[in-house]
């Protein structure tokens, strides 16, 4: 990521986590504790933020610090352009699979396998194994000038087939020796569902956590249920706000991870039947009680129609605001239900 699309995504992550605290600002001290809150500038390119109520400043820094650590190793797990010293990483295995097996640990197998289920539910696309098209925009989105051009984007296409991955008994390989995985559309979501886990597990049950937009809530506030800002794509504001508890809450949106060329703007989420970012929303938010699925939807309805969504949508038993390019807003029933 460049500079430039660094500080923009940093920008606007800060200011949904400026929204969102608050919407979320309680009286300090409850039956459920007292409010802390910490942020991360650190994680998954972004900003996360974790907001809980504790029973003391100690407990809260003890989870606070077990939960930066988590995440950091998850970060570097994930990560798809640095490989590190000691870990079998995303980035080694894109790497290294097209050469031979390599064996992988239990998140990366089961990040993998979910992105084997989404790539046949949305028919090829919503594809993690599409990272030889969307490296070649990345490259140009760290520049921040062009655009790739038909013949580079046709031959990245030619190496983004899922079958193409075989996943035996903890090991990885690719047939397709070009063949790489981007898992920006899954692995924040997956993250926040570990940590969030990790964080009841000592004993923290009131808390909400924001991986730059991929939002979880458990229990609630002392005044009531969570309430989480949806931003305006048009603008800095808020779109609207949902009340919230035990669920996740993710967003995807086309001005997040871009840049302009030409008076033209072009994002993150490719369409892998033009090879272009997609065009038809401006923002797609889902919530949803799994948190690695509510990411891998809002991607996912991002590039299929809106009867396509809905059917998805019910398999997850989730709910989604889809905002068209024009403006235009479209709800399920069950999405008005938390507003």
């Amino acid at each position: 990521m460049s500079v430039k699309d660094h500080r923009k995504t940093l920008l606007k992550s800060l200011i949904l986590i400026f929204i969102c605290a608050a919407l979320v600002s309680a009286p300090a001290c409850s039956s459920s504790g007292s409010k802390f809150s910490v942020t991360y500038t650190d994680l998954f390119d972004t900003v996360t933020e974790f907001t809980a109520y504790c029973s003391s400043v100690s407990k809260f820094n003890e989870v606070s610090d077990a939960l930066q650590a988590e995440l950091l190793r998850l970060h570097r797990l994930f990560d798809i352009y640095n490989e590190y010293d000691g870990i079998t990483n995303l980035a080694y295995l894109n790497r290294t699979c097209g050469d031979s097996p390599q064996k992988a640990g239990k998140e990366i197998i089961e990040l993998i396998d979910l992105g084997l289920i989404y790539c046949e539910k949305t028919d090829g696309k919503m594809n993690i194994f599409a990272g030889a098209v969307t490296s070649v925009w990345h490259k140009y989105r760290q520049s921040g000038s062009g655009i790739p051009t038909d013949e580079e984007l046709k031959e990245a296409a030619k190496h983004i087939f899922a079958q193409s991955v075989k996943l035996d008994n903890g090991t990885v390989y690719f047939t397709d020796k070009d063949l790489k995985i981007d898992v920006g559309a899954t692995a924040k979501g997956y993250a926040s569902q570990i940590a969030s886990q990790m964080i009841k597990s000592m004993g923290v049950n009131d808390f909400a956590l924001n991986i730059g937009g991929n939002v979880v809530v458990s229990g609630q506030k002392p005044d009531g249920l969570w309430k989480i800002g949806v931003q305006d794509p048009g603008g800095d504001g808020l779109y609207t706000k949902v009340k919230v508890s035990d669920i996740s809450v993710v967003t995807s949106g086309d001005y997040q991870r871009c840049y302009e060329y030409n008076g033209k703007k072009y994002h993150h989420i490719i369409d892998l039947i033009t090879l272009y970012p997609a065009e038809n929303y401006s923002s797609v938010t889902v919530i949803c009680k799994d948190a690695a699925a509510a990411d891998a939807l809002s991607t996912a309805l991002f590039l299929v129609s809106v009867e396509e969504g809905e059917a998805l949508l019910k398999q997850y038993d989730a709910e989604a605001l889809w905002i068209k390019s024009d403006g235009t807003p479209v709800r399920t029933a069950g999405f008005s239900a938390y507003e």
